[in-house]
């Protein structure tokens, strides 16, 4: 492991994913592909899909790793990715786009990229052979949902991905799980430089192409670092966020199809909707005491993420390493 190709790969990942970023801007305009920002006054129009920058970039920096790991990771992507770009392009409906990412996980079990032999606190190492690529198989639909559906102001699902891999990231140069290492920050890298256009108020929408391919990130990262309760332990909000919205709505159901969780006031902040038919979101809880404005509801949805990272961070110290 050589801490300059790392530093290589990080610089490669970030320049390729922030210039093409800058480039699907003007792209996507020139092609009228944009949608309204609905939380601004204005309604300024911004380019999506922009996915698309974030795949390539990671893809770019990992292009010299050969091994199985990386061909997974690399594979699950791209999957997702297309899956995502397929719903922008044409929605699915609401189940079909969960049943679909079960096939992002094929390449993770078919290439043998993952440990049957995961670690529990309090439990140690646990053979599951069987058990284990049936939860390969469910982690995928789990994570690409969820992602998808926390994308909803400026800058969140990136931000929230970012912050969520740090653990495994960190874990990986504790354990100097090389494979681990360079997916992660390369993937990490790519957000960063995405999260700089993302972010508020946003130059560009990552479409459910992006959100996809960032869950795939995380579940395929967690499985390939063997790093799954300090994972799980970081994406709280995210995994918390979708249970509250899918049973709140009874399953899984298209966006159109759902009531507002947030009614926008004049001055443009939101308040939690009082409708019982609305799904529960961590927005609305959050919003349920007092208006806010998208950012402050994206710095307390981004804050809880950090929270659940330093409890990740206490799990690795304390039952990992």
């Amino acid at each position: 492991m050589s801490l300059v190709n790392i530093a290589f790969e990080f610089a490669a990942s970030f320049a390729v994913t922030l210039i093409l970023t800058l480039y699907l801007e003007r792209f996507l305009k020139s092609r009228n592909m944009v949608v309204p920002d609905a939380h601004k006054r204005e309604k300024p129009m911004v380019p999506r899909p922009g996915g698309l920058a974030v795949l390539v970039g990671t893809l770019f920096a990992l292009i010299f790793v050969d091994n199985k790991y990386a061909v997974a990771f690399i594979l699950a992507l791209l999957i997702a990715f297309l899956i995502g770009l397929a719903d922008d392009i044409k929605k699915f409906g609401g189940p079909e786009k969960p049943v679909l990412a079960i096939i992002a996980a094929l390449p993770i079990i078919l290439l043998g990229a993952y440990s049957s032999t995961p670690y529990l606190p309090y439990v140690g190492h646990v053979t599951i052979k069987v058990l284990y690529p049936l939860l390969v198989l469910a982690g995928f639909p789990i994570y690409t949902n969820a992602t998808n559906m926390i994308d909803i102001f400026n800058g969140l699902v990136t931000g929230t991905t970012a912050i969520s891999i740090l653990p495994l990231v960190v874990y990986d140069f504790i354990k100097e799980n090389v494979a681990g290492i360079y997916l992660g920050v390369a993937l990490e890298a790519s957000l960063l430089a995405f999260y700089l256009r993302h972010k508020y108020p946003s130059k560009i929408f990552p479409g459910d192409s992006g959100s996809m391919l960032m869950g795939a990130g995380i579940v395929g990262l967690m499985i390939i670092s063997r790093a799954e309760v300090i994972g799980i332990i970081a994406t709280l909000p995210l995994i918390f966020n979708g249970f509250f919205i899918l049973s709140s709505i009874g399953g899984f159901k298209e966006h159109s199809e759902l009531l507002r969780p947030l009614i926008i006031l004049d001055d443009y902040r939101m308040m939690a909707s009082k409708d019982p038919k609305a799904p529960v979101t961590l927005a609305r809880l959050i919003a349920s005491q007092k208006p806010m404005s998208e950012r402050e509801l994206v710095y307390s949805i981004m804050l809880l993420s950090f929270i659940s990272v330093i409890l990740s961070f206490i799990t690795m110290v304390v039952y990992y390493l």
